[in-house]
C-alpha cells in the first residue's frame, strides 16, 4: 500500500499572498491559518526553486517600523508550525518596503543554502547584536518565536523610551525656535521704522535705543544676507550637536548636564540596561557577552563606555559590587545608588535577573512621569529668557518716548 506524502513546508515557496493594507506593514489576523492550510495543501511541484544568491545584501542594524512588524509576524508565523523558509518567502513576497524586500530576499537565498536564521541575521546586519544573539538561543532552545517575540518587545520599550526623549525635548526646542523666528522678524520689519521715526525726534536716544536702531539697520539693509545665515547656522549646530556620528558626543554631553534631562536621561538609559540585561540572562547568555552586546545600544557614548568597563571587570572575576566600587566616581553619576544597592543584593541572592527586571520596570515608570512634567519644569526658564527679550524691547523703544514727552511738559 502506498501513502502520498504531505510536501515538506520547508520547500513549498508559493505561498498565497496575504491581504497587505499599508505599506510596510502584514495583516495576519484573520487570514493567517488560511494562509498556512494553503501552503500545506498546493503541490509540491508548483514551487519555483530560487536562485543561489552568493552576494550578500547587507542592511543597517537600525530597527525600522517594516522590520518590527516583520518580527512581529515572523514570530506569529513561526509559533504557528510554519518553518523559517516558507514564513520568509510569505513575508518577503508580501512586503511593501523595497529596501526591507531586497534584504529579505537576500536573507532567504542564505537560510535555504544552509544558513541559521541568526547567522543569516547577522551577515546581513539586520538587527544589533544582543537582539540576534537572543534569536540564536532560540534556535538551539527549540524555542525560537518566543526569543522572536521578545525581541519585539524589547525594541517597543527602546521606541518607547526614544520617543519620551523626543518629546521632551520637543516643547523647548519650539519656544526657542520660536523666540528666535519672532526676534528675527521684529529686527528685520520693525526695528528699521522704528529708527526712522526716533532719528526725526529732537532727543537724545539712550544706548539700550541706539544698539537697537543700529541693529534694526543692519537687519534691514542686509536680511536678504543674514536670515540665510542664521537659520542655516541653527540648523548647522543642531546636526553637528545631534546627527553627526562624530560631533554628537559633545551634544550628549550637553544633555547630560541640563537639571531637567540629566535625570531623564539616567533613568532611560538605565532602564534600557536592566530590562535588557534581564532578558538576555535569563535565555541563557553569558553575563560577559550580554554586557558587550548591550554596549553596542544605549545612545549616550558614556553608558557605551562604562558598560564595556563593567564587563571587562566582571570578566576579570569581579562581581557587581566590586566593578562598581573600581571608579565610585564615574558609577554615581551613571547609575542611580538604589540601582547599585539592588543589583548588589540580587548578585548575592542569586536572583539578579529578577531583580533587573524589577530596576527596569521601576525607571520605566519614573522616565515616563519625568517626560510629561517636563515642560512644567521648563516652563519658568523659558520664560525667563521670553521675557529678558520683551524688556529689552520695551525699555529700549519706551525711554525716548518717555523723553520726548518730559521735553514736551517743560
Amino acid at each position: 500500500m502506498f501513502f502520498s506524502k504531505k510536501p515538506k513546508l520547508e520547500n513549498n515557496t508559493s505561498a498565497s499572498v496575504l491581504d497587505t493594507r499599508k505599506k510596510g506593514d502584514f495583516d495576519v489576523k484573520s487570514s493567517i491559518f488560511e494562509e498556512i492550510k494553503e501552503v500545506y495543501n498546493e503541490p509540491k511541484a508548483s514551487a519555483p526553486v530560487p536562485k543561489i544568491r552568493t552576494k550578500q545584501k547587507r542592511g543597517s542594524s537600525r530597527v525600522t517600523k517594516a522590520k518590527r512588524t516583520f518580527l512581529d509576524n515572523l514570530a506569529l508565523l513561526v509559533g504557528s508550525g510554519m518553518g523559517v523558509n516558507t514564513s520568509l518567502r510569505t513575508l518577503q513576497k508580501n512586503t511593501q518596503d523595497k529596501k526591507l524586500k531586497a534584504i529579505l530576499y537576500s536573507m532567504l537565498g542564505s537560510v535555504e543554502n544552509g544558513s541559521s536564521l541568526s547567522q543569516t541575521m547577522e551577515d546581513h546586519n539586520f538587527l544589533p547584536k544582543f537582539l540576534i544573539s537572543l534569536i540564536r538561543i532560540g534556535e538551539e532552545s527549540g524555542n525560537l518565536a518566543d526569543k522572536i517575540r521578545r525581541t519585539v518587545v524589547s525594541l517597543d520599550k527602546d521606541q518607547k523610551r526614544r520617543g519620551q526623549l523626543r518629546s521632551a525635548l520637543f516643547y523647548p526646542v519650539f519656544v526657542m525656535v520660536l523666540t528666535i523666528v519672532l526676534g528675527v522678524g521684529v529686527a528685520v520689519f520693525i526695528l528699521p521704522r522704528i529708527g526712522q521715526v526716533f532719528s526725526n525726534m529732537n532727543v537724545t536716544l539712550p544706548l539700550m535705543t541706539k544698539l537697537l536702531i543700529q541693529l534694526g539697520d543692519f537687519m534691514g539693509t542686509y536680511w536678504y544676507i543674514l536670515i540665510p545665515v542664521i537659520f542655516g547656522g541653527l540648523t548647522m549646530i543642531l546636526l553637528i550637536l545631534f546627527v553627526f556620528p562624530a560631533t554628537r558626543k559633545s551634544g550628549q554631553w550637553l544633555l547630560f548636564h541640563l537639571p531637567v534631562f540629566n535625570d531623564l536621561i539616567i533613568k532611560t538609559e538605565v532602564s534600557r540596561f536592566s530590562y535588557n540585561l534581564s532578558m538576555l540572562l535569563t535565555s541563557g547568555i553569558p553575563i560577559t557577552t550580554a554586557l558587550l552586546s548591550l554596549a553596542e545600544i544605549h545612545d549616550y557614548y558614556m553608558y557605551k563606555y562604562y558598560t564595556r568597563k563593567i564587563a571587562s571587570y566582571i570578566q576579570e572575576g569581579k562581581s557587581f559590587h566590586n566593578s562598581f566600587t573600581v571608579d565610585q566616581k564615574a558609577t554615581n553619576k551613571l547609575f542611580p545608588f538604589a540601582a547599585q544597592e539592588i543589583i548588589t543584593a540580587g548578585e548575592e541572592s542569586g536572583k539578579l535577573p529578577v531583580v533587573l527586571e524589577q530596576i527596569g520596570a521601576r525607571y520605566e515608570e519614573e522616565s515616563e512621569q519625568i517626560s510629561k512634567n517636563i515642560a512644567v519644569l521648563l516652563e519658568p526658564a523659558l520664560l525667563i529668557v521670553v521675557w529678558l527679550g520683551v524688556v529689552f524691547l520695551a525699555v529700549a523703544i519706551l525711554l525716548p518716548i518717555y523723553s520726548l514727552v518730559g521735553n514736551f511738559q517743560t
